[in-house]
């Protein structure tokens, strides 16, 4: 009786208001390939996840589908995919898709891709040549049939392969996502390489590594992958809410999945061939401060509450922020800002006033004394304004409490303006949210980087200090009420 109980409670959840449709999960897990070799977790990481979606995510059994292994070829994703997935949601419905298994790469079919391969995910028919692999194309092509759904992608997997023959691995390792073919392959990727999800459109994609990096699985927790296990970690147990707010958003989750991974590679230098674990997320930068539970804005009046959450990172290079004389300002008061820095780098000061308006103080026109470009050398004092800025920062409105924010940025300058190019114009704007986002979306891209023979892409190396400041019945205005127009001196 209890049994048939059961069962009836299953179709009540499936088939109950057939007009609609519902949330959807496709879960997708290979250990056992058969042309190519076999790896550990990934079922068990589509067992885990499975229990995370429904435990956390409120997910119902009968709308996720698994497939692993031998269920898991080439034509029964993608078909599973259209049938489940696309036909079975409307708008406003969940949609997920998780993979765990090899990735790798092919020549590039349509001319879309700027190096000229594709990339792809491995199921379980996997073949050399990659007939039966899964082009980013083809995922593509079918997000774009789920416009209007809340949409997340995670991926598990190498997304594009490894760049040079020494990243190829010289045995089978069951605890590496990189397939071995009988006949090895000729490795001659562009340092560009792209990752799996490089669409614009309005979707979640969160993938274990950078392109170039090797994705692994877990031999500390056997055996599970590194990069999934860290995920629902970081969201079941909350060890991704920095700030404790019992809420975590996907910028946050990012931060965690990154120095989580890292540390792993770190810890385990023989099996993380590439040196470098980094967790990517491709997503609109307005969805970035989003909970990832809801989906929807952590409502908070605090300016700074909500500066501090989009740009929270590490402070490696210790970089310092002091208010002279202090912190707390009166009408008329003047002050000057000192910055400095442990490691060298291009450095970039904004101001965030209490009413939310975004000023870029450093570099501006009258640095040029200090420096070229905002560029300052290790334990480098730079004093903000200084005697040949011709005018000071006065106490001026609006009143309360504001931020400074202090960034440094090591790379290269050339490669600094590709990826910020905004970074070297004044920004003078009250849209603070917007810009902040994107700039933190450009933060979170990884540089190819040529050691000896390899080439591996790393994270952008940079470091954030902020500092509190209050107007008590004024506010701080220097120039910064005009940028344009310099403030005489007093």
């Amino acid at each position: 009786m209890r049994h048939k109980r059961l069962v009836s409670l299953f179709l009540l959840c499936c088939f109950i208001n057939p007009v609609y449709a519902e949330d959807r999960a496709l879960l997708v897990g290979i250990d056992n390939y058969w042309y190519t070799n076999s790896l550990k977790g990934s079922k068990q990481d589509v067992s885990d996840m499975k229990k995370f979606i429904q435990n956390v995510w409120g997910y119902k059994p009968c709308q996720i589908r698994t497939l692993t292994d031998d269920k898991a070829t080439y034509q029964t994703i993608l078909d599973t995919f259209d049938n489940w997935l696309i036909k079975g949601t409307n708008p406003s419905d969940r949609v997920l898709f998780y993979f765990s298994g090899h990735g790798y790469y092919i020549w590039d079919d349509n001319g879309d891709e700027n190096d000229g391969y594709d990339e792809t995910l491995c199921p379980v028919d996997t073949k050399l040549n990659g007939e039966t692999m899964i082009r980013d194309d083809q995922i593509e092509s079918r997000l774009k049939k789920l416009q209007g759904r809340q949409v997340m992608v995670i991926i598990d997997a190498c997304h594009s392969g490894s760049v040079t023959r020494s990243l190829q691995q010289k045995k089978s390792d069951p605890t590496i996502k990189l397939p071995i073919f009988n006949k090895p392959r000729e490795m001659t990727r562009s340092i560009k390489a792209e990752g799996f999800i490089s669409s614009t459109l309005d979707i979640v994609a969160y993938s274990a590594v950078a392109p170039n990096q090797v994705a692994l699985v877990d031999t500390e927790t056997p055996y599970r992958g590194v990069f999934t296990t860290r995920f629902i970690r970081g969201i079941q147990d909350k060890e991704a809410d920095a700030n404790k707010d019992q809420k975590i958003t996907y910028l946050e989750l990012l931060e965690y999945l990154q120095r989580e991974s890292q540390a792993y590679c770190d810890r385990q230098p023989q099996q993380c061939t590439s040196k470098k674990l980094t967790p990517q997320l491709e997503a609109n930068p307005e969805i970035l401060a989003l909970d990832i539970q809801t989906f929807q804005p952590i409502k908070t009046n605090n300016v700074i509450a909500q500066v501090q959450s989009v740009l929270q990172h590490n402070n490696q290079a210790q970089v310092n922020i002091k208010i002279l004389p202090k912190s707390k300002l009166l009408l008329g008061n003047s002050m000057k800002i000192q910055i400095q820095s442990n490691h060298n780098g291009y450095f970039f000061l904004f101001d965030i006033n209490s009413a939310g308006n975004l000023t870029r103080l450093f570099p501006n026109q009258y640095s040029i004394y200090e420096t070229k470009d905002g560029y300052i050398k290790a334990s480098q004092i730079i004093t903000i304004p200084n005697k040949h800025y011709g005018f000071e920062f006065i106490a001026r409105k609006p009143v309360g409490k504001g931020l400074l924010v202090a960034l440094l940025v090591e790379d290269k300058l050339l490669k600094l303006q590709e990826l910020i190019p905004a970074m070297f114009k004044e920004i003078h704007t009250k849209d603070v949210p917007t810009v902040l986002l994107n700039l933190r979306q450009q933060l979170n891209k990884t540089i190819p980087e040529i050691k000896g023979t390899e080439v591996v892409n790393r994270p952008v190396q940079w470091s954030i200090a902020v500092i509190e400041y209050e107007i008590q019945g004024r506010g701080l205005r220097g120039y910064i009420d005009n940028p344009d127009v310099p403030f005489p001196n007093k």
